[in-house]
């Protein structure tokens, strides 16, 4: 009797099931290693090192120039072009032809060596969008806004290129191998057959690395022309904007005088600042300050950048005569007699105070 199909099928499926001694370890993968083959080790290093760079340059505001280049140059001139060549080119191999191609699928095939090349031109192609960026926004083109602007476009580029290589099969997605690359680049400078060629080669890498270090650095490194620290005392117009004009000139005995002092960040570093408002009786003619009161003192803590609003009245003591409110500011500590000669800046405006009519003495 001939033993059916089926049969014969089970009994040979059951047969290898059972003899089957694979380890489960081998099943799921060969330890450590299998598990770092899957991960996109290239995109988490390159998220890691952006986190940072960006807390080296902004938080610990390391100051050394070698230490700022070295932070900088792979931060400006290669991580923003190396997300973006990630998230086109997610495969090693593009697609076969009977597999169907997504509108934004992978159709060439790129070398580590152009890899490298693209990731250092899509960096400088997109600095100067960057940069157009910040000038839409609120940020100011200063160290924060530079190191935050592109260490936020390299980790939104991580996730996308993260996500579009998971969408692709484990065999045909691309991993980072630094001795492919390093073999990659050592070939494209030194695989020559003519010296000259290779000294060509090896002089255009060496100026290439110090023009972007040179650039680099001067992105990140404080701006010594640009520092400075602002301080203005506004009003409000008819139209409830600030400005610094149609202050009010005069107040009766015991009513209040309306100012908004600003105080602006420029010096590309974090910075405590603190105001000193005084109440100055002036003499006339010499311009000396015989008294002087102080009304309030203001502090602030201001990142590179910032700019703090403070609405504060001042009710002067005086009952009559001209004043003068000063705005007093100092970094650090404030010496023991504020005056507007040791102060690092200072601004003012005049009020006089005017009797009431029905306290004037009249002749009769």
């Amino acid at each position: 009797m001939v033993e059916p199909v089926d049969a014969r099928i089970t009994a040979s499926y059951m047969k290898e099931r059972l003899t089957n001694t694979t380890e489960p370890s081998a099943a799921v993968g060969q330890g450590p290693k299998a598990i770092a083959s899957r991960l996109p080790v290239d995109l988490i290093g390159v998220a890691g090192f952006t986190v940072l760079a960006a807390v080296l340059l902004l938080v610990v505001e390391i100051t050394m120039p070698v230490a700022r280049v070295a932070i900088g140059f792979p931060l400006l001139f290669l991580a923003p072009g190396y997300v973006t060549v990630s998230v086109l080119f997610p495969r090693d191999e593009p697609p076969a032809r009977t597999e169907r191609v997504p509108l934004i699928g992978q159709t060439l095939t790129v070398t580590g060596t152009e890899r490298a090349a693209l990731s250092f031109g899509l960096s400088f192609a997109l600095l100067p969008l960057l940069g157009f960026l910040i000038a839409a926004t609120p940020l100011v083109y200063a160290v924060t806004g530079v190191v935050g602007t592109v260490s936020g476009f390299v980790l939104v580029g991580t996730a996308l290129a993260a996500v579009r290589r998971a969408r692709v099969p484990r065999s045909d997605r691309y991993q980072f191998r630094l001795g492919r690359v390093i073999d990659a680049l050592y070939t494209a400078v030194f695989g020559t057959s003519s010296p000259v060629n290779t000294a060509v080669n090896v002089v255009l890498v060496v100026s290439m690395l110090v023009a972007l270090s040179s650039v680099g650095y001067a992105l990140v490194a404080p701006q010594d022309g640009e520092q400075y620290t602002d301080m203005k005392l506004l009003t409000e117009d008819d139209s409830g904007e600030l400005v610094t004009a149609d202050y009010q000139t005069s107040t009766e005995p015991g009513e209040s005088v309306p100012m908004t002092i600003s105080v602006e960040n420029q010096e590309n570093a974090e910075r405590e600042y603190t105001v000193v408002v005084q109440e100055q009786w002036v003499e006339e003619g010499s311009g000396n300050v015989f008294n002087r009161t102080e009304h309030e003192r203001y502090a602030y803590e201001l990142g590179d950048g910032d700019r703090e609003l403070t609405n504060g009245t001042v009710t002067p003591d005086a009952e009559s005569g001209t004043v003068r409110i000063a705005a007093l500011l100092y970094e650090g500590e404030v010496p023991e007699s504020p005056t507007m000669a040791n102060a690092d800046q200072s601004t003012y405006l005049w009020t006089t105070i005017e009797e009431a009519s029905g306290d004037e003495d009249t002749d009769g």
